[in-house]
């Protein structure tokens, strides 16, 4: 069928049904959306939601690192890109930037992505 006839058949039936019904049917058009359903999915498919909130940050680096080391440290800033994170002890301090931080940052870039995070550095204080 053509578009055209396609239209005919529905406007031929809408108006059948009105006529059955002895009332016209109420107009549907599309459904009330949420505007901060749109203006998050527009701001995702431009590739800027890139907001991540504190808990996010903290229970992922809770969950990547082992409880030792996070009972000692603790991720304090997000900017642009790099991860901060604050260390008491130099000894973990060198554990962390030697031996643990390409895993991490991989880690980290699985969960947030690799656009979204860049790198971690460790600071003591």
């Amino acid at each position: 069928m053509r578009e055209t006839d396609r239209a005919r058949q529905r406007r031929m039936r809408r108006q059948v049904l009105d006529e059955w019904r002895r009332m016209p049917a109420p107009r549907t058009g599309r459904e009330a959306k949420s505007v901060a359903d749109e203006v998050g999915a527009a701001l995702e498919k431009l590739g800027m939601q890139t907001s991540f909130s504190e808990e996010d940050i903290l229970t992922a680096w809770a969950d990547i690192v082992p409880p030792i080391i996070a009972g000692n440290t603790r991720p304090s800033a997000l900017r642009d890109g790099v991860l901060e994170v604050s260390v008491l002890q130099p000894a973990i301090h060198y554990t962390l930037e030697r031996q643990m931080k390409r895993e991490i940052v991989r880690r980290l870039q699985s969960l947030f992505g690799r656009r979204h995070l860049r790198d971690v550095r460790f600071r003591l204080g």
